[in-house]
């Protein structure tokens, strides 16, 4: 079995490629490993899934990489503007971040009770690249 050290959860706006890589190289998961995931939203369709099966297909994924690559840890990084969250109908930055926020700190305690002892890491990618560190 090849290991890495973790699975990465993102989405799929082509405008975060350069950024995502930046921050992997930041993270060191460049050199440890990292399985991705890239899905419109990120971890929106483990908060608010729209479809039956939706938060299934993504726990079935991490459970994949879990089990084929060892990972230990589960990144959960979403970003500013993002359209899968409807970035007009949540224009303020403030107001943004929180939904974020929010969302994101479900999908961890959800992912701590189907992954016990996983280490689940929650940021917030800036339009600029900065990441923000959730929770």
């Amino acid at each position: 079995m090849s290991e890495c050290r973790a699975c990465l959860i993102f989405c799929m706006d082509f405008r975060f490629r350069e950024k995502l890589d930046a921050f992997l190289v930041e993270e060191g998961l460049d050199r440890d490993g990292v399985d991705v995931i890239r899905v419109a939203g990120a971890s929106y369709s483990l908060a608010r899934p729209r479809e039956p099966g939706d938060r299934e297909f993504l726990m079935r994924q991490l459970e994949l990489s879990r089990r084929l690559h060892g990972v230990r840890q589960i990144y959960l990084v979403h970003h500013e503007d993002c359209g899968a969250y409807g970035a007009e109908d949540v224009p303020d930055d403030v107001e943004e971040a929180a939904l974020h926020a929010e969302d994101l700190g479900s999908v961890r305690k959800l992912l701590e009770e189907r992954f016990p002892g996983m280490e689940i890491l929650t940021y917030f990618l800036r339009l600029d690249g900065r990441a923000q560190p959730i929770g």
